[in-house]
């Protein structure tokens, strides 16, 4: 639904911004989904006027015409059938924008075209693209069309939810703001002049079918004049994408959107019989729609009818054979509710949509009918001119009592922890026109209006209560809970991902665990993961604690396949661990560890088979921690118990230790019954996130201009980290986009202290090609830079 700011300022006396009304609608409840400044779409269009049309000599659809915009005339091709000299139009200069369209000089079959005469659609007014908008004669040439309209308005886009009905008009929606913003509300002054003639002389009503609808009324108004609408009142519809279409016919959308309630027009003297039936369909009966479909009905469609024929489908839509035309003089105004349910069944089987079916299928109030068959009568007196019949027909077979509803003071306080003064209450209740019945000790009674069907129970109205008073004025107590963070979620997920392509399966063990285990590892006394939770009531003894490490029962699951015939296991598990030293709850951290025993890869013709060693699982960490924004780790003795010596790492980024990884003792691994070599890696997850930033993928475009690749061999101490050198060799030049080392040698001919490395040079530019003179200066700079820092020996 579209509400329109300046269209509600005629309810209310607002006094904040567009932008601030925003967030008190989607604060109070009236989701804002979108917002639109329509005026903006139109300031660069402008009033034209057509001075000459004649006919394009090679398209019978098309005329040339001559447009007249206040500064100049320009030669426009237009397709549209009712465009006519004299005409005063919206027209679109070269250079205008409709979105991602620009509007440009082109050759239509051989003739220019300098501009474009618009149609409503690309006005946004409504889908019709075949014909043009034609503005009124008094329309000022050269004027542009946001000011001319006085589009200057902010329209909303807000999301309805199906128990508030009474927010589908204008007038409930400006309720709850002058609620919220303790201003007065200002409805519209209804009064209507009555003729003598009685309307039950002219007119019948026959209600068949209370049970589908609860109310129908009807009134009379003889001799108005079909014409068009007031500007104002095309300007209002427009506002919210209504099409105007003429002056009765825009009153009753017009008070649809006024007050939430629709109402629909026949033309008197195609009534025939002069008695309105309100009646199930019959089997089979036809139906001429005014969307120029004919429909086939259904039993137990609600039609209303006259006594020869259906002239609409009930809450849906009108018929051709009743409609309001030009030659109309007498009309009848139906206001009228029906059963929600009926009106959503007869809508969805024949997939019809309209304003009307909308609300209907909400469960609208019976009582607002006469309020807007009055308000309807009022404004084409007003707009048509005519004589108001007395009276009006009336089926309201059962009218319910007002419904009465206790709310108790102590109980709002205990629910929302604010304290609320009976004041209070009674002044945001009455806002809303709930009438103030009694207060009794700690309780208030109020009568709810029947538009109101949402609020039946007390709890019902302690959520108005803070609706009103505020969500974000609540004191917290406690700190918000994260419930997800998204990035760290997907990145979770990516994890998994990695490995499981490394050819890892994923493992799942209870988050129990048994404290032995950490004794059989080696785990020191004074270490956090002593610092275990106990269970009050455990299984037994191997499910006493919330585990704080995940490699035993990784180790317990390998076991279990090594006993199955299995020889080749790679396993992970990512979850949390529990630790808790003091505080009353435990504190919880994502751990990701795994196992690698065996061959490095699946039996394949095309490849060797190897062990799995030290560096295979130091690759695959690599990879893994890359992927998490962890791109200078470094890689240091690990003090872990349970590793070999001389086979282990610890990995260290900004100076803390995120992980380690290495070969399990094989004193250690026969405690657990393991006697395979086996590989470890412990990933402490949540320690990684706090230290990077964990951010979505960004995407760059692929380089226009080639790389150039060239290989860099030297000798060099054993003592400088391959991370230095690389950082070295990338800070000379930007163009240097990747340094790789793929070639370590030690050995024969090379002393005992130095290693020869061989790195892969990257160069690439945005901008340009490279030349390999340019290249050669980067090279011959890499090269000085690194005997100065590292004193090297070129091979």
């Amino acid at each position: 639904m579209k509400i329109s700011y300046n269209w509600l300022k005629d309810y209310i006396n607002i006094k904040i911004s567009p932008k601030q009304l925003e967030d008190k609608l989607t604060f109070s409840g009236i989701e804002v989904e979108a917002v639109e400044n329509p005026g903006e779409n139109l300031k660069d269009i402008k009033v034209g006027k057509i001075i000459e049309k004649k006919q394009h000599p090679n398209a019978d659809k098309l005329s040339i015409c001559i447009v007249d915009d206040g500064k100049e005339k320009l030669q426009v091709i237009c397709g549209a059938p009712n465009c006519a000299v004299d005409q005063k139009i919206a027209f679109a200069p070269i250079g205008t924008k409709f979105g991602e369209f620009k509007i440009k000089k082109v050759k239509l079959r051989g003739e220019e075209s300098f501009g474009m005469i618009c149609s409503e659609k690309e006005l946004g007014i409504s889908a019709d693209h075949d014909r043009i908008l034609i503005l009124p004669k008094n329309a000022p040439t050269g004027k542009d069309l946001s000011s001319y309209l006085e589009q200057n308005d902010t329209i909303y886009e807000v999301e309805i939810t199906p128990n508030r009905p009474d927010l589908l008009g204008m007038i409930g929606v400006a309720r709850d703001v002058s609620a919220l913003l303790s201003i007065p509300l200002k409805i519209p002054d209804i009064k209507i002049n009555e003729s003598s003639e009685e309307i039950s002389e002219k007119l019948e009503l026959q209600n068949d079918a209370p049970d589908l609808c609860p109310r129908y009324t009807a009134r009379i108004i003889k001799g108005v004049t079909i014409k068009e609408s007031p500007e104002w009142l095309k300007k209002r519809l427009i506002s919210i994408g209504l099409r105007p279409i003429n002056n009765v016919v825009d009153v009753t959308n017009f008070v649809m959107m006024e007050f939430g309630h629709p109402l629909h027009a026949f033309d008197y003297a195609k009534i025939a019989g002069k008695k309105i039936i309100v009646r199930e369909a019959r089997n089979g009966e036809k139906f001429p729609a005014l969307d120029e479909e004919t429909y086939e009905l259904q039993n137990a469609e609600l039609v209303i009818a006259d006594t020869e024929k259906p002239i609409a489908i009930a809450g849906v839509i009108g018929g051709e054979n009743s409609h309001i035309t030009e030659s109309t003089t007498d009309i009848v105004i139906e206001a009228a509710n029906f059963l929600y349910s009926s009106i959503r069944k007869t809508g969805n089987r024949m997939k019809i949509s309209t304003d009307s079916s909308y609300r209907f299928e909400r469960d609208i109030a019976d009582e607002t009918a006469d309020i807007v068959s009055k308000r309807a009568a009022q404004l084409i007196l007003e707009i048509a001119g005519g004589t108001l019949l007395k009276g009006k027909l009336d089926s309201f077979p059962d009218p319910k009592t007002p419904l009465v509803v206790k709310i108790r003071k102590s109980r709002v306080k205990r629910i929302l922890s604010i304290d609320v003064s009976s004041d209070t209450i009674k002044k945001y209740f009455e806002a809303l026109e709930l009438k103030f019945i009694e207060e009794k000790n700690d309780v208030l009674s109020f009568e709810i209006p029947p538009f109101r069907k949402d609020l039946s129970r007390e709890i019902d109205l302690i959520e108005e209560i803070i609706r009103l008073y505020g969500y974000n004025n609540v004191i917290t107590l406690h700190k918000p809970q994260q419930i997800m963070n998204r990035a760290i979620f997907y990145t979770r997920r990516k994890v998994k991902d990695i490995l499981v392509n490394n050819g890892f399966s994923e493992v799942k063990n209870w988050s129990f665990g048994d404290p032995e285990d950490l004794d059989k590892l080696g785990i020191p006394a004074n270490d956090e993961r002593r610092n275990f939770a106990v269970l009050k009531n455990p299984l037994g003894n191997r499910f006493s604690i919330m585990r704080s490490m995940l490699i035993p029962d990784i180790l317990n699951n390998a076991v279990f396949n090594i006993n199955h015939g299995s020889k080749n296991i790679k396993i992970f598990e990512l979850i949390k661990v529990y630790t808790r030293k003091d505080q009353k709850l435990a504190t919880e951290r994502f751990h990701l560890s795994g196992l690698l025993i065996g061959n490095c890869n699946p039996v394949h013709w095309s490849e060797e088979l190897h062990k799995i060693e030290f560096f295979d699982v130091k690759g695959i960490i690599e990879e893994l921690i890359f992927s998490l924004g962890v791109f200078k780790a470094e890689f240091k003795n690990s003090r872990e118990p349970f590793y070999q010596p001389g086979i282990n790492a610890d990995v260290i980024f900004k100076n803390e230790v995120i992980g380690s990884l290495g070969k399990m003792d094989p004193k250690t691994a026969t405690i657990f019954n393991i006697k395979q070599p086996l590989y470890l890696f412990d990933i402490y997850l949540d320690k990684i996130f706090s230290l990077s930033k964990i951010q979505e993928p960004v995407f760059k475009e692929i380089p226009k201009y080639p790389p150039v690749l060239r290989d860099l061999s030297f000798l060099i101490s054993k003592k400088i980290k391959f991370s230095s050198i690389i950082e070295t060799i990338k800070k000379v030049n930007n163009t240097i986009s990747k340094v790789d080392l793929f070639d370590e040698y030690v050995g024969k001919n090379i002393e005992k202290n130095i290693r020869s490395l061989t790195f892969s040079l990257v160069f690439s530019s945005a901008i340009k090609t490279l030349t390999d003179e340019y290249i050669n200066n980067i090279f011959k700079k890499v090269v000085e830079e690194l005997k100065d820092k590292y004193n090297i020996e070129m091979r």
